[in-house]
């Protein structure tokens, strides 16, 4: 609201993007402003993923816009090495209320059904550019309760596009029930209908939203009951998916440093190289380098989210990552003891 009420005044605020975080977790303000903070980061052979900070589009102007800054990624992939994937959040490109309402199971007006229509072709836009590219593309998650919308567009996708190689890759929210259950009957329908299936697993980032809504609602919370569940969960759908890597594209997005090692102990078990061409790991510009680096110059396939656009469309997601940094750094010190414990007892087995 105080951003809003700064713009409304035209109030000059170029001096106070300093203090906004903008600088720490955005690379700039488009597509070749942010070349210099990717093409230093490919020297030491991390990877980039673009990912314009437009959220919560409003109207088709928007969505027509933020499609055709996703196509400019998808040609600077083409172009540059250093972006082996692209991504969308798909309320970049349509309605949250039509996404709502399909969820829902209600009924589409002529002019609703038209949006929806002008979504789906979107969509399907963005895949076939990607297709002819010869890169992926990563659709994010949002909420769970706008979320079987999405996959009603995103779903029929991998049938028609992953024939021959995964071109579009899903999102899993580990924090929300039953996401093990709905992977397994992805498994089913991929292999009955001989695609490619490629995921890329989250924790999530919509946890509070969740359980405030439930609870308001009245509704039953659609959030794992406890941490050591999500933590469950995750590493259970990780491990399957390693099971199915001849097959399937697997991109293990987490700042958390112990699913790391269980990741790396997981593949020598399952003799499975760390540079794998289908084993990814991912974490968020501006956040957790350290383990970044480190994954890449152990010699694994590593990306970050890049995150690019101007300031003024930029805010709701730079306060998303300041409060995630936060709890990040909250967690530090345990997590530094874990490891500190790990390898210890790594060193007596020895």
């Amino acid at each position: 609201m105080f951003w809003k009420f700064l713009q409304f005044i035209r109030f000059p605020v170029s001096p106070l993007v300093r203090f906004t975080g903008y600088y720490q977790f955005c690379a700039g303000k488009d597509v070749v402003a942010s070349a210099a903070v990717t093409s230093r980061m490919r020297q030491h052979n991390v990877y980039s993923v673009l990912d314009y900070t437009h959220e919560h589009a409003l109207n088709e102007q928007d969505f027509d816009y933020n499609l055709a800054v996703v196509l400019q990624t998808i040609s600077e992939a083409q172009r540059s090495k250093s972006y082996p994937f692209v991504v969308v959040k798909p309320t970049a490109l349509g309605a949250f209320r039509l996404f709502e309402k399909k969820s829902n199971g209600g009924a589409f007006s002529s002019e609703e059904q038209h949006g929806w229509d002008k979504t789906r072709k979107r969509f399907e836009q963005l895949a076939k550019e990607t297709e002819k590219a010869g890169i992926v593309l990563m659709i994010d998650a949002e909420e769970s309760w706008i979320q079987p919308g999405i996959d009603a567009l995103v779903l029929p996708l991998l049938p028609t596009f992953n024939q021959k190689r995964v071109v579009v890759a899903i999102t899993f929210q580990l924090y929300l029930k039953n996401q093990i259950e709905n992977y397994k009957k992805l498994i089913i329908d991929a292999t009955s209908n001989n695609y490619f299936l490629g995921v890329k697993w989250v924790r999530g980032a919509y946890m509070e939203k969740e359980r405030d809504r439930a609870e308001r609602l009245g509704i039953p919370n659609p959030v794992c009951d406890t941490k050591d569940q999500t933590d469950l969960q995750y590493r259970q759908a990780v491990e399957l998916a390693l099971k199915h890597i001849d097959t399937q594209l697997c991109i293990v997005a987490t700042h958390n440093e112990s699913d790391i090692l269980w990741v790396m102990d997981i593949c020598a078990t399952f003799k499975i190289s760390i540079n794998n061409s289908n084993l990814w790991f991912s974490q968020l510009y501006g956040m957790r380098d350290y383990i970044t680096f480190d994954l890449a110059a152990k010699g694994a396939n590593v990306f970050k989210y890049v995150p690019f656009g101007p300031l003024s469309k930029s805010i709701p997601y730079l306060i998303r990552r300041a409060l995630e940094n936060s709890a990040v750094k909250s967690q530090t010190a345990r997590e530094k003891v874990m490891i500190k414990a790990e390898l210890k007892q790594r060193r007596a087995s020895v």
